[in-house]
């Protein structure tokens, strides 16, 4: 009888290790490896026509807005990390779209001379950019009312199409592609 009821909790230990019963969120970062960016249940607050800087200085602002796939904030911005990164803040509810206004650098490494972004908004293509250089470039696209009409936030997605993988000679990054210096939103 014992032998039974330890053969039938092991049964059910293995298929719960096989077949963990966890949210999409967690198995896509830890099981399925099919994202870098593990979601966080973030939301910072955000004042339209305000500006964020995303460098140490403002760290305390940003850090409520950054949902996954970010480093700390540093001097010259706060540095993507993995294949995609996201913000999420709370906006009001607007009649227009919104006019985004971002300040990014490309991480750049030898060969690799530009990187490309795509920005989309709950879900909805916004902007693709090619950033080159080690200067901060300014960014501003129009993000239209149709992506957040109905949301009570905005949830911003980069993607990054070229990310800079670890090597031996940069083993601490992984797929560092951008520094992200400064965020504003404007009615459009």
């Amino acid at each position: 009888m014992v032998a039974a009821v330890l053969a039938v909790s092991e049964v059910v230990i293995l298929a719960l290790a096989l077949h963990p019963d966890v949210n999409a969120d967690y198995r896509a970062y830890y099981i399925d490896r099919t994202t870098t960016c593990l979601n966080r249940d973030a939301l910072g607050s955000y004042t339209v026509g305000q500006r964020v800087s995303f460098r140490s200085d403002g760290a305390k602002q940003a850090a409520g807005m950054l949902v996954c796939g970010w480093s700390g904030p540093v001097a010259d911005g706060t540095h993507s990390l993995g294949e995609t990164s996201r913000l999420r803040l709370e906006i009001p509810p607007l009649r227009d779209g919104l006019t985004a206004t971002l300040q990014m650098a490309a991480v750049i490494r030898p060969p690799q001379m530009s990187q490309r972004v795509l920005i989309s908004v709950n879900g909805i293509p916004t902007h693709k950019v090619t950033l080159s250089g080690k200067e901060p470039t300014t960014v501003s696209f129009v993000i239209p009312h149709a992506a957040f009409a109905n949301a009570k936030a905005l949830d911003m997605a980069f993607d990054y199409l070229d990310g800079i993988p670890p090597s031996a000679a940069a083993s601490n990054i992984y797929k560092r592609s951008i520094k992200l210096v400064s965020f504003r939103l404007d009615a459009a």
